[in-house]
């Protein structure tokens, strides 16, 4: 099957759909006959790059929601199932990065990331899944991060709660093996979003666009793929990393360089 034959007329759900990855995602979708349905918390800026898909003529709407309201992810959902019919494909994109140094240790900061980057995931499985059950039809697709290997230097909240998304879907995975609903996890390096501050721009090995993350995304999904951990240069040392015996792991994961918090729209929150 060809690219655009896989995903025309699917009705495509991506939640931090109004920057980064997750636009990229839906410039890439449309691009390929998908009708989307995007979703994010800030509704002028969602509202904004919707329209600019639509200047293209492509089938894309937008919800404003917070995915960490289950009430809230259920009503953009149902918005968009009566538009373009029942979910075909979730993306699970939304996520937040907070820095939770255990020298500065801010309890409220890590239960930000915790909240927006589980309970969201959750929140927007739970919104689709049973009718994807239901039909024996279906595909979910979570955004993790490389980041899930190993703890990295002040990104205990942000490595603790990819991993869980890592691990949530991998049970899923299981628990749908006789079903026709896939899972597919992906877990990207280190992406050009506003999670990314000026100054890593310059120095960060390995660093993707946003498009570029998004057409191996995408390309993934198309093939089916269980996991997905990119880029291989990255993941092989993180892998490698995680193999060490302990004390030389004490010894060189403190050399990872640590992620600034970025100031992007005036938010402490640095989002996928």
């Amino acid at each position: 099957m060809g690219r655009a034959a896989f995903w025309q007329g699917k009705c495509v759900v991506v939640t931090g759909a109004s920057s980064g990855i997750g636009l990229a995602l839906c410039r890439e979708l449309a691009r390929r006959g998908a009708r989307i349905g995007m979703i994010a918390r800030g509704r002028e800026r969602l509202e904004a790059v919707c329209a600019s898909l639509l200047e293209s003529e492509v089938e894309v709407s937008c919800y404003s929601a917070d995915t960490r309201s289950r009430e809230e992810m259920a009503s953009a959902v149902s918005y968009f199932a009566d538009r373009y019919g029942p979910c075909d494909v979730l993306i699970a994109n939304a996520g937040i990065y907070r820095n939770t140094s255990g020298l500065q240790f801010e309890a409220q900061a890590a239960d930000d990331v915790i909240v927006t980057n589980v309970v969201g995931v959750v929140n927007a499985i739970g919104a689709v899944l049973p009718l994807m059950v239901g039909r024996n039809h279906g595909h979910l697709v979570g955004v993790a991060s490389l980041g899930a290997m190993i703890g990295l230097p002040g990104a205990g909240a942000y490595c603790a709660s990819k991993s869980a998304v890592v691990t949530l879907l991998e049970s899923l995975r299981i628990d749908l093996r006789k079903t026709k609903v896939r899972v597919t996890t992906v877990s990207p390096g280190f992406v050009d979003t506003p999670m990314i501050t000026d100054e890593e721009r310059q120095t960060l090995r390995y660093l993707l666009s946003a498009e570029q993350a998004a057409t191996r995304i995408v390309r993934a999904i198309e093939q089916g793929r269980s996991e997905y951990w990119f880029p291989w240069q990255l993941w092989i040392q993180l892998k490698l990393l995680r193999a060490a015996p302990l004390w030389l792991y004490k010894l060189l994961a403190p050399l990872v360089e640590e992620m600034e918090e970025s100031e992007a729209s005036g938010s402490r929150e640095r989002q996928n």
